[in-house]
């Protein structure tokens, strides 16, 4: 069991966040997750129990300095509507900064098809997908490009996920991981959840950013 670990969570309430603040318990893990407003979440007493919350803005240090307090790794779910302005780098920015003076080490988050990284080997599917999200969305391309860069000149131990299309549910199906090549096309949130708990462990995408697919 993982109950001496404490992970940080970042947008534990969106899609994504709340299976992944769900698994976490099952698992063991004793989980703090940042929120702006405390909703009440439907828990087992023996989960329930791991869960604490700390309210506040995710831009904000005092806030993060309260969230990270003695945790061993950071999940960062928080995501954006493509519409509003993109803050990800700028969020990932203050994450690292807080890790770095808490020593806080391992970080794992979750970005976009968007994203180029030097070296990968995408199918030609996956060029024409990539460059297709680049060009509907330029600004929140460039931002994604921006966390890496903040993630790659940093000295904590990251995994930064690319997603493809996320469907509501469990799933239950078999992840298949890359950090060179598209592994599907979709995937569902308990999977995605899965897989990212199971990072925190794991050095395999230490300071890489794997494609996943079901």
């Amino acid at each position: 069991m993982n109950q001496s670990k404490l992970i940080a969570v970042i947008g534990g309430t969106g899609s994504v966040g709340r299976y992944v603040v769900s698994c976490a318990l099952q698992q063991g893990y004793r989980v703090r997750m940042l929120v702006r407003n405390v909703r009440s979440m439907q828990l087992p007493p023996e989960m329930a129990a791991r869960l604490s919350v700390v309210q506040g803005d995710v831009t904000r240090f005092d806030s993060l300095r309260e969230l990270l307090a003695g945790c061993s790794a950071v999940i960062n779910t928080f995501g954006r509507p493509p519409e509003e302005e993109p803050l990800y780098s700028t969020v990932t920015c203050r994450v690292i900064e807080e890790m770095e003076r808490a020593g806080v080490r391992r970080y794992i988050g979750v970005t976009g098809l968007s994203l180029k990284v030097q070296g990968e080997r995408k199918s030609f599917g996956g060029r024409v997908v990539s460059r297709m999200l680049r060009s509907l969305h330029p600004q929140f391309a460039s931002d994604r490009l921006q966390e890496l860069n903040v993630l790659q000149h940093s000295s904590v131990e990251w995994t930064l996920v690319r997603l493809p299309v996320v469907k509501e549910g469990q799933g239950g199906c078999a992840v298949k991981a890359d950090p060179e090549r598209m592994t599907g096309n979709r995937i569902y949130n308990g999977d995605v959840a899965r897989f990212l708990v199971d990072q925190v462990g794991k050095p395999d995408f230490v300071r890489r950013c794997p494609f996943i697919g079901s």
